[in-house]
């Protein structure tokens, strides 16, 4: 995904764009630890269907939320398939019978199938939140609940120079490919992915030695406080359908409990 994308995130126009970005939070970040935790497959499943219908409210291309979940859902399968064979004591089935059989135990399916769809759940939630909250606002949420500052100053600085970052790679990739006038190998590109990876990952490291020396210089410190972001209370209206939003994902931990 096009990091430019967060940029233009402040000019969605939608009714959840436009809720408060504290109660939104609060609400996606409850969900994604519910999503974590429910011992129930179906239960996923709900707050997963959930997360879709609410990223289906933003207008948004559905190819957004894929290649935001293409790798998510690569880890979730391994996981699937890891469990498949090794947790249970109930098999169903065998793969293979020599030299080294294969045993698929019913545990393992039904368990790999919660994992995926925690996974999943939790993944598409913090999709939604990145798309729908600008991303100052999520940290000053944090920072309201007393996350310790230096997490959530390293946070910020790695969200504003993450895109000068895909900047520079653009940048020297277009440079090699204007350089390079014959159709390369695989091993090439291989090659020339990993000298731009390595040049970026050391001009960052210098310019991040030098912007941490300016700001020392400037009088910077971990005790020092920010100015408050938010400079008012939620709005009732905002208030009233953030904790009406926040009780679902609650009440579905009261019933995964209950059953």
């Amino acid at each position: 995904m096009d990091l430019d994308f967060f940029k233009s995130v402040g000019l969605l126009d939608t009714p959840l764009r436009r809720l408060d970005g504290r109660m939104k939070t609060v609400f996606f970040l409850v969900g994604i630890i519910v999503s974590a935790v429910v011992n129930h497959w179906y239960l996923a499943a709900a707050l997963w269907v959930a997360a879709l219908a609410i990223f289906s409210t933003l207008r948004l291309p559905w190819r957004l939320l894929a290649l935001r979940l293409f790798i998510p859902f690569g880890v979730a399968w391994l996981v699937f398939l890891t469990l498949l064979f090794t947790n249970g004591s109930h098999p169903v089935a065998t793969l293979l019978s020599k030299p080294f059989p294969l045993v698929i135990y019913s545990e393992g399916i039904w368990r790999g199938i919660l994992i995926m769809l925690r996974i999943m759940a939790a993944v598409t939630m913090a999709c939604v939140l990145s798309c729908s909250t600008p991303m100052v606002e999520i940290l000053e949420t944090l920072r309201l609940f007393k996350l310790p500052g230096i997490i959530v100053d390293i946070a910020d600085m790695m969200f504003r120079y993450v895109f000068i970052m895909g900047e520079v790679a653009r940048n020297m990739q277009h440079a090699q490919m204007c350089r390079t006038t014959r159709r390369l190998s695989w091993m090439e590109k291989i090659r020339n992915a990993g000298n731009i990876a390595i040049h970026v990952i050391t001009k960052s490291l210098d310019r991040s030695i030098k912007i941490y020396h300016a700001m020392v210089s400037r009088g910077y410190s971990e005790e020092n406080k920010a100015p408050a972001y938010f400079t008012g209370p939620v709005p009732s209206r905002d208030l009233r359908l953030g904790l009406l939003m926040t009780a679902l994902p609650l009440m579905v931990l009261t019933i995964n409990y209950l059953i």
